[in-house]
């Protein structure tokens, strides 16, 4: 680029602030992030967690979250309803390790080989639901369902326990993440559901206890990574409260549609009851502008949208499953305000990185289906009423409750145009 001097001058005008108001996404633009989404999800917790955004947004009838009852599966369901799905159980079957051939084994094996044990967990449901519509097709020689019933003995069998029995995240030590909430206890209570099995519903209960029991502080918030040796991060992460939320939703919803349901309403108290708890706790940390830094209680740290858009589905998922409506407002600002960081290319930006939480990321695969969880929530709380948000107006559009941000930047067409007025010319 010719006239750099001068050209330094301009960008700094140009990127000054100017207000951004809260957003509700177009259809086109959320289909951006939804495609998104699918090109750059890579790892099995990414994987897992796009299946799930795919459930809730596609397939709305097969997610527990489902108006009607989703489970047992319908048994007319063909995997040819469900592309998507049955794509990403291929692909996780495809790529498990010759090692986890040996299927009948006590001590299971992993679906994909991982340092973290929790991880391929998050595609079990996927690969229950494949094994359900596909009549236990094999790939590579091995059945879905023989596969999910390994990797389901893994975990009780084989991967390393805290002191109190909770299920290590990882694979080397016995260590807790929040995160492992929302990828092993859904899978198990899931399991448990589709096989007849309370026992595994309890332990899925049982297993959200443990966590809560390690990684609970004082505030009622959850510090990160607890135990063990290596990585610990006894911080507030803000995607990890949200992680925790979400799996017990998901515990709370499934114990909901099954055949125990009666029997287990203390335990889905408690799950209610620990999920309001950390949403509340959180209130506090919502920032002037509906978000929250990445360490809830560390104003020093970046401010992430990704949590943002994982505490909003929460609040609108509470409310459609009748806990309780107090969050929606909340949610609608944060998904408000989240929104207004979906660039054009449908990219959710101003992210932590993934692989490495502490520090921001110019990208993250599980905020892009955290946006369509986030979405599909919204879509269903919107069909019942709005309950808990009294407005006839768009409540994520400029009359919502979401204040308006200050962004910065400026499109690369902005910046051609005004260089050609200048006579300047891009090389």
């Amino acid at each position: 680029m010719r006239r750099k001097a001068p050209l330094i001058a301009l960008l700094a005008a140009l990127s000054a602030p100017t207000l951004v108001t809260a957003t509700h996404l177009t259809d086109s633009l959320l289909n951006k992030v939804y495609n998104v989404m699918n090109e750059i999800s890579s790892a099995s917790w990414e994987n897992g967690t796009r299946a799930q955004a795919i459930l809730e947004s596609k397939y709305p009838d097969l997610s527990v979250f489902a108006q009607k009852a989703p489970l047992p599966l319908s048994s007319d369901m063909s995997s040819g309803s469900i592309p998507e799905i049955i794509d990403i159980a291929q692909t996780t079957m495809e790529n498990r390790p010759a090692s986890s051939n040996n299927t009948a084994s006590f001590n299971g094996s992993t679906l994909l080989e991982d340092g973290a044990a929790g991880d391929p967990a998050s595609l079990g449901i996927t690969v229950l639901i494949a094994n359900a519509t596909t009549n236990n097709q094999q790939v590579n020689g091995v059945g879905y369902g023989a596969a999910a019933t390994a990797e389901l003995n893994y975990l009780l069998n084989s991967v390393p326990k805290a002191p109190n029995g909770a299920i290590s995240h990882r694979t080397d030590q016995a260590q807790l993440w929040s995160d492992s909430v929302y990828m092993v206890p859904p899978f198990l209570a899931y399991y448990g559901v589709m096989h007849n099995n309370q026992s595994l519903l309890q332990e899925a209960y049982q297993q959200c206890s443990l966590y809560r029991d390690t990684l609970r502080q004082d505030s009622g918030l959850w510090a990160h990574i607890l135990l063990g040796t290596g990585t610990h991060d006894p911080g507030l992460w803000a995607t990890g409260n949200g992680w925790a939320m979400m799996g017990m939703l998901r515990v709370y919803a499934t114990i909901k549609w099954s055949q125990y349901a009666d029997d287990m309403s203390s335990q889905t108290n408690d799950l209610a009851d620990w999920v309001q708890e950390i949403f509340k706790a959180s209130q506090q940390y919502i920032t002037s502008d509906s978000l929250f830094h990445n360490y809830l209680d560390d104003t020093s740290s970046f401010k992430d949208t990704s949590s943002v858009a994982l505490y909003a589905a929460t609040g609108f998922r509470l409310s459609q499953l009748n806990i309780t409506d107090a969050y929606t407002p909340n949610a609608t600002a944060l998904l408000g305000a989240a929104s207004s960081y979906v660039n054009s290319t449908g990219y959710l930006t101003q992210v932590v990185n993934p692989y490495d939480f502490s520090k921001q990321g110019g990208e993250s695969a599980e905020g892009q289906s955290f946006m369509v969880m986030a979405y599909a929530a919204y879509k269903e709380w919107d069909s019942l009423g709005r309950k808990g948000v009294n407005t006839k107006d768009d409540p994520l559009g400029e009359s919502s409750s979401a204040p308006a941000r200050f962004g910065t930047g400026v499109g690369a067409g902005a910046l051609a145009l005004v260089l050609g007025v200048l006579g300047w010319t891009l090389v």
